[in-house]
C-alpha cells in the first residue's frame, strides 16, 4: 500500500514539474531522489549534452542530424539553486524552519551542486570555461562576500 502512494506522490511531482522552469524542475527531482548514483544520471541526463547517436536493432549506430543539445543550462540551474536558499533563508528568518532544518535544507541543495560540478567537470573537463563558470555562478550562493546577501538573510 505504501508503495502504491509513494508511486501515485512521485507521479503527481512529475506532473507539476512539467509546468515550472526545467532548472527548478531538476533540482527538485534531485532533492527527492536519495540514491547518489540515480542523481549523478540524471545530472549526465539534463546538464550534459546528449549524443545524436541511435542505434538499431542490429547494434548499427546512426548519426542523426542536429546538434547535441543540453537539456537544462546551467545558468537555469544555478538560479533554481540560489532561488530555493533564499526562500529557505526566507521561511527561516519568518519563523517557518528552524536554524538547523534550514541548515539542512541548504545543506542538501549544496549536496547537489557538488555532485553537479563533479558531473560538469567530468564531461566538460576540468580544466573547461564551462565548469569554471558554473563553480563562478555559485560562489555568491554558497559563499556571500557579506551578511547582508540575499543568500543569508532571505529575499
Amino acid at each position: 500500500r505504501y508503495q502504491i502512494l509513494q508511486h501515485i506522490y512521485t507521479r503527481c511531482q512529475e506532473e507539476v514539474e512539467k509546468s515550472i522552469p526545467p532548472g527548478v524542475s531538476l533540482l527538485n527531482k534531485l532533492l527527492r531522489t536519495e540514491a547518489a548514483s540515480i542523481r549523478a544520471n540524471q545530472l549526465q541526463h539534463y546538464l550534459c549534452p546528449q549524443p545524436n547517436v541511435i542505434k538499431t536493432p542490429d547494434g548499427k549506430e546512426l548519426q542523426l542530424n542536429g546538434k547535441e543539445r543540453i537539456l537544462v543550462s546551467h545558468g537555469e540551474f544555478v538560479d533554481a539553486i540560489g532561488n530555493a536558499v533564499k526562500q529557505i533563508r526566507t521561511v527561516e528568518k519568518a519563523g517557518g524552519a528552524n536554524r538547523e532544518m534550514a541548515a539542512n535544507m541548504v545543506e542538501a541543495c549544496r549536496q547537489v551542486a557538488k555532485e553537479a560540478r563533479i558531473v560538469i567537470g567530468e564531461n566538460f573537463g576540468r580544466d573547461s570555461d564551462t565548469l569554471r563558470n558554473f563553480e563562478e555562478s555559485l560562489q555568491p550562493i554558497f559563499r556571500p562576500e557579506n551578511p547582508s546577501s540575499p543568500y543569508v538573510t532571505g529575499s
